[in-house]
């Protein structure tokens, strides 16, 4: 397993951590995490992209359980998976059109939102990576077609699905074995 991308992963479930201990509401939980997440905005190509990023990342977290490391750790991995997939959705529905979108579309969108996380990757994380959009583009191509006849709750439900089941991939698993 890739140390120094789950090692990121840790850093930002630790930050989490010692963030909850000082946050009186989740609201105060969000701020401080944001302020935490773009402290590691100097490699990002695009600071704006990385800060809205970290926003919806951190909009994730305040949500979930935080009550101790374990799940600060299931947190930081679920809410990166989420994320990037909400993102990735997101940007191929603006720029693209769901029903125009193609299988490569989802696969370069996925490797966008990765690249804005993690400008610089190891070759090991570029593995971990395809891995995770490869796991994804599959489930989300099918998602695309069927997005006309859901709600918009079913959709971002599904998103959800995809992303919970990627997480448990090669990429985000396994984050506590980082040191």
């Amino acid at each position: 397993m890739n140390r120094p991308f789950l090692r990121g992963i840790s850093i930002l479930a630790l930050t989490m951590l010692s963030l909850s201990v000082n946050a009186d509401s989740a609201e105060d939980f969000q701020t401080r995490c944001t302020e935490a997440w773009m402290k590691h905005a100097e490699e990002a190509k695009d600071k704006v992209d990385f800060k809205n990023f970290g926003e919806k990342y951190c909009s994730c977290a305040a949500k979930q359980p935080l009550d101790n490391e374990a799940a600060f750790q299931k947190a930081a991995k679920l809410c990166m998976s989420r994320t990037l997939l909400h993102d990735a959705m997101d940007s191929i529905e603006d720029d693209i059109g769901l029903s125009k979108a193609k299988d490569s579309d989802v696969a370069d969108y996925c490797q966008d939102r990765w690249d804005l996380v993690l400008p610089k990757p190891t070759d090991e994380d570029k593995k971990l990576i395809t891995a995770y959009c490869e796991c994804a583009k599959p489930k989300l191509v099918e998602l695309l077609k069927k997005s006309n006849d859901m709600t918009d709750k079913q959709y971002y439900s599904e998103i959800d699905d995809v992303a919970d089941t990627c997480a448990d991939s090669a990429v985000a698993s396994k984050p506590s074995s980082a040191s």
